[in-house]
Formats: C-alpha cells, structure tokens, sequence
C-alpha cells in the first residue's frame, strides 16, 4: 500500500486520497492468515507501520501481525515528502476515531446503515480528540460522511421503482420496511430535492464538514438505471449542495481536505517560518 499509493501520486500529481477501513466480514479475514477478533490491533498496528514506511526513509520494525523489517525503504518515496492523505472509515470503532485524530487525518463515518445518533458519538470523540492533538478546533476536523441514495424526478416514481430492489437486497431485504428504513438510515428514496433536503440536514445535526460520498450502484440496480442515477446526481444535485454548504460553512472550517498542494505550500510557509 506505501508503494502503490505513492506511485499513484507522482502519476496523478498529488491528486490522491487513500480511505482505508479494517473490513467487518469475518470470512475476508482467514484469506491473509488473520482473526477477525484481532481486527482492532491489527489495524492500528498495520496503520503505524504504513505511516512510518511513508515518512522515513529507512525503517526498522517489529510487530506482532507480520513479518519483521530490517533496513527497509519503501520506494518510490512519497511525492515531494508528503504522504497521501488519508481517510479512517469506520461505522462502530473508537479506536478508528482516535487513530484518526491523532495523526491529524480525516474521519469518514460510513452512516449507511445505523441511526445518526449512533455515528454523532464517533464524530465527536474525532472532533475532541483532533483538539486535544492541536490540529485545530473541533468544529475544523476533516469529516466525511456516508449516504445512499435512488432518484426520480417523481419521489413516487422513485419509491415505486426502488421498492423491488431492496425488498430483495441482502443487505436491505427481510428487515425494516423501505420507509423504516429511510426514516432512520440516510437512505434517501424520492426526488433530487429530497436528497438535497436530507444531505443538507446532515451538517445541521454533524456539524460543517468536507466529503459526503454517496453510493449509488446498490441493492442489484442494473447499470442503465445507475448511470441515470449519477446523471440526476451530477446535474441536478451536486451543484446545490455545494452551493448550500459553502454558504453555511463558518470562514474558519475548511471547506475541503487538505490537498497535496496545500500541505506542500503549509510546510514551505513553516520551513519560512522557522
């Protein structure tokens, strides 16, 4: 991952991010040789590890989840030194929440499937913990949020259409009816407006924050249907939010994540400086 991803961004020209989540499906686990019940440590472990083979250029170390390092150096190096920015999803860890805040990276809340009151408590414990660390205020933590979504231009159109799909998607299916659902989940099934409506709810209830990620190619939809799904998305929806947000968001709160340009220029200006 230190490698292919620091290759990424000499051919992208720094344009790149990297999420990363532990993963909650016991079967991937034993596919590496792993438990999924050391999940958590072994996440935090494989993280500090990544960091290290990112900014030194020679490592020596020892854990407890892979095999040792003995005068290795990660190549390429990162572009111009600085590593990738890095996104910690998680839907129920605080240890994620931590990790993330003490490095000073994004928190994503991957909130497609439980109740907001559940992913207010992760949030906050970032935001405290990015004080606690002085990466800035609370209310300037890096957070990024989850969300899904099906659209007409006819809200009946999209809960009639939608119906079928997720009363027989596993991951939807057999459970909490489609209104349930999208009562209590970011699920949002019915026109743009409602999208617009519910995503701009989200900062009212999280606090201003950077990525909203919205999943679109669920429950078995067919590829045409998809590609209409991002058509509405792009035209009549992204361009809303973005205005709304940017209007709401205090001058102090990032409007973006740190890009590559902008931790260069942060640490020309501290090299300045010092």
């Amino acid at each position: 991952i230190a490698e292919d991803y620091a290759m990424l961004q000499h051919l992208a020209e720094g344009r790149v991010d990297l999420m990363m989540g532990r993963g909650n499906t016991a079967p991937v686990y034993p596919w590496f040789g792993k438990d999924i019940r050391a999940g958590i440590p072994l996440a935090l472990e494989n993280y500090q590890l990544l960091r290290r083979l990112w900014d030194e250029e020679v490592v020596n170390w020892q854990g407890e989840y892979r095999t040792p390092l003995q005068g290795f150096t990660s190549t390429p190096r990162p572009l111009d030194g600085i590593a990738p920015f890095v996104w910690h999803g998680s839907i129920r860890s605080p240890e994620i929440a931590e990790i993330a805040a003490y490095h000073g990276d994004g928190f994503f809340a991957n909130n497609i499937f439980w109740p907001k009151e559940h992913y207010i408590e992760l949030i906050n414990l970032y935001r405290r913990r990015y004080e606690h660390y002085g990466h800035g205020s609370a209310d300037q933590a890096i957070v990024g949020l989850g969300g899904q979504v099906f659209m007409r231009k006819n809200s009946q159109d999209a809960v009639k259409e939608f119906r079928p799909y997720f009363d027989n998607a596993p991951v939807y299916g057999h459970g909490p009816s489609l209104e349930e659902f999208t009562e209590q989940t970011p699920l949002t099934v019915g026109s743009p407006k409602q999208v617009i409506e519910k995503t701009l709810a989200f900062a009212d209830f999280f606090g201003d924050y950077q990525r909203q990620l919205f999943l679109m190619d669920h429950a078995g939809l067919p590829l045409k249907t998809v590609l209409e799904q991002l058509d509405l998305l792009g035209e009549e929806v992204v361009p809303v939010l973005r205005r709304e947000f940017a209007a709401r968001r205090p001058a102090h709160v990032p409007d973006n994540p740190p890009t590559h340009a902008s931790m260069k220029a942060a640490r020309e200006a501290s090299s300045v400086t010092a």
